[in-house]
């Protein structure tokens, strides 16, 4: 849909090894999935940056299971995660041309904090933040 490529955009999580995974892991970084009848359909990985903030990095759900809540319980999960360990805030960077997610997001409660383009990537990047309840 965004003409996203590996060569144009190798970090986002259409294109994650097992040794990128590994990687996040030996770094701190905490990987959730997400399991329905023993099949793994969801992921999303949360990041300490200190400061009270974690980042919400690499939220999926395998392409026939969206629009069925699955992504909504898994942002459930990470925000009472993030409370028991007494984060304030989480943050998430997000294609800027993606209005259908970017929606969600807001919907979810998320602000826009800033929309910034770099020549790295094929499209604009769009920095949400929200505040932990």
């Amino acid at each position: 849909e965004f003409n996203l490529t590996e060569e144009n955009c190798p970090t986002n999580a259409a294109f994650i090894s097992i040794r990128k995974l590994q990687g996040m892991k030996e770094t701190g970084i905490m990987m959730f999935g997400y399991f329905l009848n023993n099949k793994q359909i969801g992921f999303v990985a949360l990041e300490n940056a200190g400061s009270s903030l974690y980042y919400l990095e690499k939220l999926a759900v395998l392409p026939e299971y969206r629009h069925q809540g699955y992504g909504t319980k898994l942002m459930d999960f990470c925000f009472e995660y993030a409370k028991n360990q007494d984060i304030k805030r989480i943050s998430i960077a997000i294609i800027e041309e993606h209005e259908i997610l970017k929606l969600w997001y807001v919907k979810y409660g998320f602000r826009i904090k800033q929309i910034r383009k770099f020549d790295h990537l094929p499209f604009t990047v769009c920095f949400m933040e929200k505040e932990i309840e």
